[in-house]
């Protein structure tokens, strides 16, 4: 049987014990999650069904302000300063979010707004 897991499909082992049916699917998770954590990248990036972002293609906020400041010809190197920290490790992406190279995607139930 096969197990999908965003563009990732998992070939698990079938299982010939009788289980409820939540149960097997619990036990075929848990044996396509151990078959992925000893893969490689390369081994990974094989079984991917179709295209994926990579992360490294990801520019961060700083990589991003950088290259919009150099084509601007401006120098903003007193802005960077102070937001250097989280800047560096906050990307924003628009596309398709289950092409991304990530191991997770979590999604915020509730936004909080304050007026």
């Amino acid at each position: 049987p096969l197990v999908s897991l965003g563009n990732l499909q998992l070939k698990a082992a079938a299982s010939h014990t009788t289980m409820y049916p939540g149960n097997k699917r619990k036990k075929l998770w848990r044996e396509g999650k151990e078959r992925l954590l000893k893969m490689t990248l390369e081994e990974r990036r094989k079984e991917y069904l179709g295209d994926y972002v990579a992360l490294k293609a990801i520019p961060t906020w700083m990589e991003d302000l950088k290259s919009k400041s150099e084509s601007e010809g401006e120098n903003t190197k007193e802005d960077l300063q102070g937001k250097k920290s989280l800047s560096e490790k906050v990307s924003l992406y628009r596309g398709d979010i289950t092409l991304l190279e990530v191991d997770a995607i979590v999604n915020a139930g509730r936004w909080l707004n304050i007026l």
